[in-house]
C-alpha cells in the first residue's frame, strides 16, 4: 500500500491566518495538527497543537520557564492565543521540518517521517510540472495505524 492509498482531505489554514483561527480548526474538529498552506496553496508545514499551545505562552517563559510556576492560577487561565499574530510565528526561522511524501511513498516511510518528526500529520504531495508541490491529501497516525492492525496478524 501506498501513501496515496491512505491519503485523505484534511483540514488546512494559510501561513498567515491568524493563530486565533488556528485554535477554532483545531478545537472544533479535535484534530492533533493542521497541514498549512503558502499564498499560492502550495504545503509548507504541518502545525501541531503543540506548537499552538506554546504560542499562547508569553515569550518570557521561553527564556525562563520557571516562570511559570510564579503565576497565579486566575492570571493562568486568562493565557489565550493572540489574535494579531500570525500561524507563521509558530514555525522557526530557515528551513522547515520534513512534513510530507509523495504519493509513492509506502506506508514505512510514513510511518518513519511521523515518528522521525513527532508530527501525527504527513501531508501527501505530487510535485507539478513547474516544480511546486500539490496538496494530495494526508495521512494521519489514526489512518496509518488502522490500516497496519488490519495486516497484522493477531
Amino acid at each position: 500500500m501506498r501513501a496515496r492509498d491512505l491519503a485523505e482531505p484534511y483540514p488546512t489554514i494559510a501561513l498567515f491566518d491568524q493563530l486565533t483561527t488556528a485554535a477554532d480548526l483545531l478545537v472544533s474538529q479535535q484534530l492533533p495538527a493542521l497541514l498549512v498552506l503558502d499564498a499560492e496553496g502550495h504545503p509548507v508545514g504541518v502545525l501541531r497543537a503543540e506548537q499552538l499551545i506554546a504560542a499562547c505562552l508569553p515569550r518570557y517563559f521561553e527564556q525562563d520557564p520557571l516562570l511559570a510556576q510564579v503565576i497565579d492560577e486566575r492570571h493562568a487561565d486568562r493565557l489565550c492565543v493572540s489574535s494579531v499574530r500570525p500561524v507563521s510565528d509558530c514555525f522557526p526561522p530557515g528551513r522547515p521540518r520534513p512534513f510530507s511524501v509523495s504519493p509513492q511513498c509506502t506506508l514505512v516511510q510514513v510511518a518513519e517521517l511521523m515518528a522521525r518528526t513527532g508530527s501525527s500529520v504527513v501531508a501527501v504531495t505530487a510535485t507539478a510540472a513547474d516544480g511546486t508541490s500539490r496538496l494530495v491529501g494526508a495521512v494521519t497516525a489514526a489512518r496509518l495505524l488502522e490500516r497496519l492492525r488490519q495486516v497484522t496478524p493477531a
